[in-house]
């Protein structure tokens, strides 16, 4: 009976997770068709906040937030289609980044995150919540050009740039491998 039971609940689900899946085939190419990127300079969008991927993809259709592969991109996806693509990427699950890292590094990273009181948003383990993003495992190419981007003011946030804006390259390449190595 059990067995029974499972079968249904599977057979009424697997059709929206396979629509789920087909919506980001063409995500696959940059972010990986389980949103594990394999390239260095794409995010991987695997376990990050459903709230915070709904978030970006609306600032990148709505002109927000710009960039010359991702604005076009989601320029023809639907209301529904953003929610179905967080939903779904929201629930893979994130496979560690292999960069390598200097645990003295990595040590001067920790620090600097703690000064910066970076778990207040992103919470204990950098793992996100709501519209704060995962940052933990995220390739270290990525989070330090999103930082440097920040503390430029090529990337607008009323919360990073503050919080940025005194880093430096220095600062940015040890936090971006203490988040890496999480």
């Amino acid at each position: 009976m059990k067995a029974i039971l499972f079968g249904c609940i599977l057979a009424l689900f697997a059709p929206l997770a396979s629509t789920f899946a087909a919506k980001s085939d063409s995500c696959a190419h940059c972010h990986g068709t389980d949103g594990n990127s394999t390239a260095s300079s794409y995010p991987s969008l695997a376990g990050q906040t459903r709230e915070y991927l709904y978030r970006q993809m609306k600032a990148f259709k709505e002109g927000q937030r710009k960039n010359l592969m991702m604005s076009p991109a989601v320029a023809v996806l639907s209301e529904q289609d953003m929610q179905d693509l967080a939903e779904y990427f929201s629930g893979q699950t994130l496979i560690r980044s292999a960069a390598k890292t200097d645990p003295r590094t990595i040590e001067q990273g920790k620090k600097i995150a703690a000064e910066a009181q970076c778990v207040n948003c992103h919470q204990p383990n950098f793992k996100g919540l709501n519209e704060f993003p995962r940052v933990s495992r995220q390739k270290y190419p990525y989070i330090a050009k999103q930082l440097k981007d920040f503390r430029d003011g090529t990337r607008l946030s009323d919360v990073m740039a503050p919080s940025t804006k005194a880093l430096t390259d220095e600062q940015i390449e040890a936090l971006a491998q203490y988040l890496t190595s999480l």
